[in-house]
């Protein structure tokens, strides 16, 4: 962003929230004039993909219940080949990112997208799209990949284990975080990613703890969404950057690595942001933002070191290396070093120093 100046595009999203949205589903698609979808649910949500073919009826016309975290390339092309044989017309997904990740790459080819998520990923309102190809992950920006219609209905969450609500709820902390910081923040962002940030950090704890509660629940979900929304409009940045290498390469659980890593890339920033660091503290309720990220993450059961994710030790270097060599646009400047020094500390899990 220019001294007095920036740049803001905001997500063309129609966004449907309550307690029992999901109901309205089939209405939703005929406003959009889809008769034909493919449904694309992840596994655990089995039963209400079942209810959900019900309420269909004949506007369902596939249905894909195998889905697979950071979109493998060869289970895209296997879905988008059936969207085609069966003369699809449009797309419904059920599910957290996986789900998510996989409808967008279908939309990529022109199938319009309605959302219906379960977790608190948050990637339901972005442009981002993601596809893994022999260890590798890809990821762009393309306004065709976001959702015509968002439903958010709370009581989908009700049922989520504990590790998914507070992983998921991480990973979407870490897109308010790394939206302030990152190359197309802006005053029109901010507000957004830090009110996400202070309402995921107050809901989690309070959804766990009263997991049917649908006040919990409804914030936690609406936090979610303000972190969407203030990726897709500002952008990512060095955190994404690391958790995209993580995942295709050694396929860490995506939202896992995400919450284990942040507190020490907010840490290794905070020095760079000035204000935005005090600011950052205050929404997660703490003296430092990176610290309260991690302990955080270790109240609410998730594992704060990257090696009891699976990441090999060697891959500290290996990452360092990679990821230097084309670093993202960051407050601080990014060299080698500075990211062994992230990933030795993630690696082993303790809180930022």
């Amino acid at each position: 962003m220019t001294a007095g100046g920036f740049t803001y595009e905001g997500v063309p999203t129609r966004v449907v929230f309550g307690l029992g949205a999901r109901h309205g589903l089939a209405e939703e698609l005929d406003r959009l004039g889809l008769s034909q979808v493919v449904l694309i649910a992840s596994g655990s949500s089995r039963a209400e993909a079942d209810a959900m073919v019900a309420r269909l009826d004949h506007r369902l016309t596939w249905r894909v219940d195998g889905v697979r975290q950071h979109v493998p390339a060869e289970l895209a092309q296997a879905v988008t080949a059936d969207a085609v044989r069966v003369g699809a017309d449009g797309v419904v997904t059920l599910g957290g990112g996986s789900a998510t990740g996989l409808g967008k790459v279908l939309a990529l080819s022109g199938l319009p997208l309605v959302a219906v998520p379960t977790t608190y990923a948050g990637s339901e309102m972005t442009p981002v799209w993601g596809l893994t190809t022999g260890g590798r992950k890809e990821t762009g920006r393309d306004p065709q990949v976001v959702p015509r219609t968002v439903v958010y209905d709370p009581e989908l969450t009700y049922g989520l284990p504990p590790l998914v609500t507070a992983a998921s709820g991480l990973n979407a902390l870490a897109h308010c975080l790394e939206a302030l910081w990152a190359e197309g923040a802006s005053p029109l962002s901010g507000p957004i990613a830090l009110d996400g940030a202070r309402t995921l950090c107050e809901a989690l704890p309070a959804a766990l703890a009263h997991p049917q509660d649908p006040k919990a629940r409804s914030r936690a979900l609406v936090g979610a969404c303000q972190a969407g929304l203030a990726l897709a409009t500002a952008g990512a940045g060095l955190h994404h950057k690391l958790c995209h290498v993580l995942g295709g390469r050694y396929d860490l659980d995506h939202a896992q690595t995400h919450a284990a890593l942040l507190p020490h890339v907010v840490a290794f920033n905070e020095p760079a942001l000035g204000s935005l660091a005090a600011k950052m503290a205050v929404a997660v309720g703490a003296g430092r933002a990176s610290t309260g990220v991690h302990d955080l993450a270790v109240r609410m059961g998730l594992t704060p070191a990257l090696s009891e994710l699976g990441m090999p030790e060697s891959a500290i270097d290996e990452v360092a290396a990679e990821v230097a060599a084309a670093p993202p646009a960051n407050p601080r400047p990014v060299d080698e070093a500075g990211l062994r020094s992230v990933l030795r500390a993630a690696w082993e899990g303790d809180g930022p120093g």
